[in-house]
């Protein structure tokens, strides 16, 4: 086959690769085995290039990783940058894929620089379209945007191609919107390239796009709209033999069914979608499709198959470090338990979830301290540069002046004078770069403690007003010396409110509820939200009477007035648990803080399980500390019965219609 012959056919197969992969990758596995050492190094890297494309939309996972070493080598015999780029941003794709999402934005970020030197537009689409991919998929999302808004631009200028090129960024551009809640955009994204799609014949975009318009429809609350939209992502994947499509749009379409409680249709497309998640290699996929037949299996009444399902997917999450994922299958666990009336193992699994919780917490705190720093040595090192730039500047200033001198006396005076203009400009220029600073560090300052979303104080201020909580010297400062108050909230069925008006809309009530818990409160008092869907209230001064009547007026002005969200009005209730600091008028080095927020979210749980729309509050022990603490930690409806503590109950408003059943349902997935 003549080279020029060679090329021609490498293009038409990557054509072919839009509308039927698995032809196109059998037609270019064979044309590889005729291929001479004559053959132009260019036509080879593209050859292998586009082979690892196909191979990894195929799920080939190890022949694509054996392709990609086989460009490397090739790209570094050549000493070749462009080649050398193509590989790394390939082998970044692999190590995404495989669940090593900081790997891979790691050796993408340290190819940037080649990436641009090589001035290469394919090699540059390619690059900051995965690399905005991989930041996508880490929560990145400002960076996304802007590395996927640098592909579009590349796109523009591809030779051939580009029409192509330019839809697969819009793709991306949809689920950064997607992630980011603005279903709307996303749609409009999405409904632009849908034309683009059908112009070009590609098959594999079409089923990517019909897959995020199911999501977006799922979230927008239009159920049979959204499963339309994954049935046609999986017939257009079937079609082009897309193996990753297929595996999101089977599980996507089971997650419909287990909203719709339809647990066998459910459970049929959780295990179809495993099969496929296993054949691509992608661990993420696997988690989610394997918890997703567990609760399938759950809803059946098949409890004990279905929570070994789940403890499956539990132990996968443990193993790959997902613990944002091992978290929220917990949570679904509980939940699942709960519904089948299992109360105790429901207990159990919470308070597992609430262990992880707190760890994903550290965590979270101490990346924002490593963040907040290496934003600070960003600034010193701006500062110093410019300093070092102003140096630079006048020692030019000085020479020139010092040779202008020497030529003419009346353009040195000039010179002179432009010099404490310019010194002037500078001088303004820090004096703004300065006022920036402080208006930046007060906004840092601000969102650290401070939750973005609804304003009130944040975990981490309510753990820096613990750490400064005074206790006098001997331990001992009891209940009636002006106890503080602890009182934990939580939204009833806010799970609910998030699958039918989606997160946008679930935002909403809770920007409401902290509004209107502000409103309760005293002056005084300090209102959290605690994390998710819970609230921390922290009031000082307030003894047990206070504590009743400040919940009876939380639970009222809560659910006394529906709250207006998307057009529809509901009526939205909280649970919550109470209890004075220090507890009983014991010692706080026995019952500190933590074991009392620990005693108060156990009350909450169980005015959980004792119907909602309710707070229970600990008044006192009626038995010795050493007895009763032990039952009270491990079980409080125990302690309860055995009549150790004093229990009050809290009942809130009658709810008007349209409170909202709660359903178990794992989260759609975006291509």
């Amino acid at each position: 086959m003549a080279q020029s012959d060679v090329a021609e056919r490498i293009k038409a197969l990557q054509s072919l690769s839009e509308k039927d992969n698995t032809q196109a990758l059998n037609q270019l596995l064979a044309m590889g085995s005729t291929l001479s050492g004559s053959v132009p190094y260019a036509v080879r890297r593209e050859y292998l290039s586009t082979l690892v494309t196909l191979q990894l939309d195929a799920a080939k996972m190890d022949a694509a990783q054996a392709s990609v070493s086989d460009l490397l080598k090739l790209a570094q015999d050549s000493k070749d940058h462009v080649g050398m780029v193509l590989a790394k941003t390939k082998s970044a794709v692999i190590m995404a894929l495989s669940g090593k999402t900081d790997a891979a934005i790691g050796q993408l970020m340290a190819a940037e620089a080649m990436a641009l030197q090589a001035g290469d537009a394919q090699a540059l689409w390619l690059f900051y379209a995965e690399l905005g991919r991989a930041q996508l998929t880490a929560g990145r999302f400002e960076a996304a945007l802007e590395s996927i808004l640098k592909s579009l631009q590349y796109a523009k200028d591809l030779p051939r191609h580009a029409r192509v090129s330019h839809l697969r960024s819009l793709n991306l551009l949809s689920n950064v919107y997607m992630l980011m809640n603005n279903w709307d955009k996303a749609l409009q994204v999405i409904e632009e390239g849908l034309p683009i799609a059908d112009e070009v014949g590609s098959t594999k975009l079409k089923a990517t796009l019909y897959l995020n318009q199911g999501t977006a429809l799922g979230k927008m609350v239009r159920p049979r709209a959204s499963l339309e939209g994954y049935e046609k992502a999986l017939r257009f994947g079937r079609e082009s033999g897309l193996v990753p499509i297929q595996a999101t749009a089977l599980n996507n379409i089971g997650d419909s069914y287990l909203i719709s409680k339809d647990y066998p249709k459910a459970e049929v497309f959780a295990r179809q979608a495993l099969e496929a998640y296993r054949a691509t290699g992608e661990l993420g996929g696997t988690i989610t499709a394997q918890s997703n037949i567990g609760f399938a299996l759950m809803g059946q009444g098949k409890i004990r198959e279905g929570v070994a399902e789940v403890r499956a997917a539990i132990h996968l999450s443990q193993e790959s470090g997902a613990k944002t994922d091992q978290e929220a299958i917990l949570g679904e666990l509980g939940r699942m338990y709960e519904q089948s009336g299992l109360y105790h193992e429901a207990v159990a699994t919470i308070r597992e979830q609430q262990v992880l919780t707190e760890q994903l917490f550290r965590l979270d705190r101490e990346k924002s301290v490593a963040t907040l720093q290496a934003q600070f040595d960003a600034v010193q090192r701006q500062k110093q540069i410019e300093l070092l730039a102003r140096e630079n500047s006048l020692k030019d200033a000085e020479i020139s002046n010092q040779r202008l001198q020497k030529i003419v006396t009346l353009l040195g005076a000039v010179v002179t004078i432009m010099g404490g203009v310019f010194v002037f400009l500078l001088y303004r220029r820090v004096r703004k770069t300065n006022r920036q600073l402080r208006e930046a560090n007060q906004q840092l300052e601000f969102h650290s403690i401070r939750d973005p979303l609804t304003g009130l104080f944040n975990r981490r201020s309510f753990l820096d007003l613990m750490g400064k909580r005074s206790v006098d010297s001997a331990n001992f400062r009891r209940e009636d010396d002006s106890p503080d108050g602890l009182m934990i909230l939580d939204v009833d069925h806010f799970k609910t409110i998030n699958d039918t008006l989606g997160h946008a809309g679930g935002d909403v009530v809770l920007v409401e509820v902290a509004k209107r818990l502000r409103s309760t409160v005293r002056d005084s008092d300090m209102v959290m939200r605690w994390g998710g869907e819970e609230f921390l209230i922290y009031s000082a001064k307030a003894n047990a009477e206070h504590l009743k009547n400040l919940a009876q007026r939380v639970l009222k002005v809560i659910a006394q007035t529906p709250i207006e969200v998307a057009g529809k009005s509901m009526t939205i209730t909280v649970t919550g648990g109470f209890l004075s600091l220090p507890f009983s008028g014991l010692p706080e080095a026995d019952c500190n803080w933590e074991k009392a927020m620990q005693i108060a979210d156990m009350a909450l749980y169980l005015g959980k399980v004792n119907g909602r729309n309710r707070a229970y509050g600990l008044n006192r022990l009626l038995a010795p500390f050493e007895q009763v603490m032990p039952v009270l930690e491990r079980d409080i409806s125990a302690a309860l019965k055995a009549g150790m503590v004093e229990l009050v109950e809290v009942l809130g408003p009658m709810p008007h219609e349209g409170d909202l059943p709660s359903h178990p349902a794992m989260l759609g997935r975006a291509a």
